[in-house]
């Protein structure tokens, strides 16, 4: 019988050109499958929840490794976390049901961008530094135009239209503070650019740049019509949900 684990992990993006495997380039993917086949001594390469891109960083990215004997998911367990870089950091490997898959067994994510007003140059890795401060009630007021199913064409990038691209938003919201917000979203998919395209256009429509509305561009199924994608440098992903049936490992017979 194969085993599967779910690794919970988090990381600084900043040094990363992003999640997914690159030739040669540094990736998130590329340092776990290193490490993953060199302790395997076979090649090993984890599932990742979400494909971030270059400069996004995860406070709660989930990757799956299958096809494990159970030795091997002890030594994994045991291992892994101590083999991670100073920029990445493993919080926990479970097994979880054979079937398990990080990326396609997940039912919904949670991603937040964080903007910053002050324009503090020692976090700018961390956040969008932006030079005027928006109408934060005006953005409040728009941003609910994005929950429920809509068709986001406009909000990703035009060569990863699919035929569908429709997304149920569940949450989304702004925690605003003297300094700048955080934006919290959850939908059972996400866009490629999607949410920093959201937030640069929330924000165009804050500083009263876009004559359009939330719900205007939504239905134009435009892409410039949606303004400027903030910067990678302010987009967490949060949190990745799964069935329950599914995190739990299969009983041995």
């Amino acid at each position: 019988m194969s085993h599967t684990v779910r690794i919970d992990l988090s990381y600084n993006g900043t040094q990363f050109h992003g999640f997914q495997i690159q030739t040669s380039l540094r990736s998130v993917q590329g340092v776990l499958k290193h490490h993953c086949s060199t302790l395997l001594d076979r090649e090993a390469k984890p599932t990742g929840a979400g494909r971030t891109d270059t400069g996004v960083h995860a406070l709660g990215q989930v990757c799956s490794l299958d096809q494990l004997s159970k030795e091997e998911v002890e030594r994994v367990k045991m291992v892994l976390p101590g083999k991670m870089p100073a920029d990445m950091k493993i919080h926990s490997i479970t097994e979880v049901a054979p079937e398990f898959n990080a990326r396609f067994s997940a039912t919904w994510r949670k991603y937040e961008y964080r903007i910053s007003f002050d324009n503090n140059i020692f976090r700018h890795q961390y956040q969008w530094n932006v030079r005027q401060r928006p109408d934060t009630d005006k953005i409040d007021q728009e941003i609910k135009s994005i929950l429920g199913v809509h068709d986001f064409t406009s909000f990703c990038k035009g060569s990863s239209l699919k035929e569908d691209n429709r997304c149920d938003v569940q949450e989304c919201y702004f925690d605003w503070t003297e300094f700048g917000g955080i934006m919290h979203i959850k939908s059972n998919r996400f866009l490629h650019h999607m949410v920093r395209n959201l937030v640069g256009a929330l924000y165009e429509i804050g500083i009263e740049r876009s004559l359009l509305s939330i719900s205007e561009i939504l239905e134009s199924r435009d892409r410039s019509l949606a303004g400027t994608m903030a910067s990678a440098s302010g987009l967490y992903m949060a949190d990745v949900g799964y069935p329950e049936e599914l995190l739990k490992p299969a009983t041995e017979e």
